[in-house]
């Protein structure tokens, strides 16, 4: 038994001219919007009414939550850029309360694909558009050891972890299947033969990150919307112990993931065969990620990149003893209420974009600087 490996899913040498071919940069979004309508503004995606996660026609700033594709952190993100841009542009009452949730993002709490979401609907010229995804491998992986193993408590064998890796196609977004990830997030289209699922997912949102590589995704990401770098710092939302849930939602605590050396020979092998649309689209977005990287410069990525490890140092400094994360909660049962009622102040929803109140105090000054020049360049 071994810890489970990083595997990247490396492309063979038929697959590298598909990748090629079906990747591109992600262009700024006023950018792309200004060369269909010059009357296009930059924050023309911005919304700032609640959404409802099954709006016919979706807007605003739209997130797909893929299961165990770093989607809490993802939606913290989220909801933590949404609340930045509504204070910046609305300038609302500073004696509101803080609401539960930052309004003018649409996500499904519960994980849902981009069909369910309608999000193939949306209108480009009022919404922006993202998702994540991650080694496929990796995340069947992290499928099986939280709800198999975690979530019940229960002992990891290699006769299991072989059997998820062979699971058959299952209608439920939150049980495994293959090609998992291309078709949650899968734009459908009037004409499925038009384009492959890597084509309408690469082609039809506005950027994808990665998640093995998410410092980088997040300062392209906050880089292409033209947001503060702030807006994107945030804690893990597992930083609590490796705990997950809370806020509602039972507290697992996440077990370490291991493989054997046959269940590494089949995932090499007959795995990445049966899985080589989530391959192709994992290998796109990464060769995607790294045109978008070339096309802002690279000097200056990698600039923002230290920028943002500054920012996220100086919040998990000064927030982490003042953040009450959902998980774990505390033995002793006369504390456990008020442990929630912190916990739900401290955090937009569940455990996403926890000690945010913090995070905008610590990095005000930062935030200001920021946005002052972007919206005077």
């Amino acid at each position: 038994m071994k810890a489970s490996p990083s595997n990247n899913g490396n492309p063979t040498d038929d697959m590298s001219m598909e990748i090629e071919q079906k990747s591109r940069a992600y262009p700024i979004w006023i950018d792309k919007r200004r060369a269909v309508d010059n009357n296009s503004r930059p924050y023309d995606w911005f919304v700032s009414e609640d959404l409802p996660t099954n709006d016919k026609d979706p807007k605003g700033l739209l997130f797909v939550k893929v299961l165990k594709c770093s989607s809490s952190t993802g939606a913290g993100v989220t909801l933590r850029i949404q609340d930045g841009l509504s204070k910046r542009l609305n300038q609302p009452n500073p004696n509101k309360s803080q609401a539960a949730h930052a309004p003018g993002s649409c996500m499904s709490n519960q994980h849902a694909t981009a069909g369910e979401l309608r999000f193939h609907k949306r209108d480009p010229s009022q919404s922006f558009l993202w998702s994540i995804v991650r080694e496929p491998a990796q995340r069947t992986l992290s499928h099986y050891f939280y709800f198999d193993v975690s979530s019940r408590n229960d002992t990891a064998t290699e006769d299991g972890i072989m059997a998820v890796l062979k699971f058959p196609t299952h209608p439920r977004p939150w049980h495994p299947q293959h090609n998992y990830q291309s078709k949650y997030l899968d734009l459908p289209s009037q004409n499925e033969q038009s384009s492959s699922s890597t084509e309408r997912i690469i082609n039809g949102y506005d950027f994808v990150a990665v998640s093995d590589r998410m410092e980088e995704s997040l300062v392209v990401l906050a880089m292409l919307a033209q947001i503060p770098l702030t807006d994107v710092v945030v804690f893990s939302s597992k930083i609590a112990g490796g705990y997950d849930g809370g806020n509602g939602r039972s507290c697992v605590k996440l077990k370490k993931k291991w493989t054997t050396p046959k269940i590494d020979e089949y995932i090499h092998g007959d795995y990445q065969s049966a899985n080589k649309d989530d391959y192709l689209l994992y290998n796109a977005a990464q060769r995607s990620l790294d045109k978008t990287i070339d096309a802002l410069g690279r000097k200056r990525v990698e600039e923002n990149v230290e920028l943002l490890k500054s920012l996220q140092q100086q919040n998990d400094e000064q927030c982490a003893s003042k953040t009450t994360m959902p998980c774990p909660q505390p033995k002793d049962e006369s504390m456990k209420e008020e442990h929630k009622r912190l916990a739900k102040e401290s955090c937009y929803k569940d455990d996403f974009g926890c000690g945010h109140a913090c995070t905008d105090e610590v990095l005000a000054d930062y935030a200001a600087k920021e946005w002052t020049s972007i919206t005077s360049s």
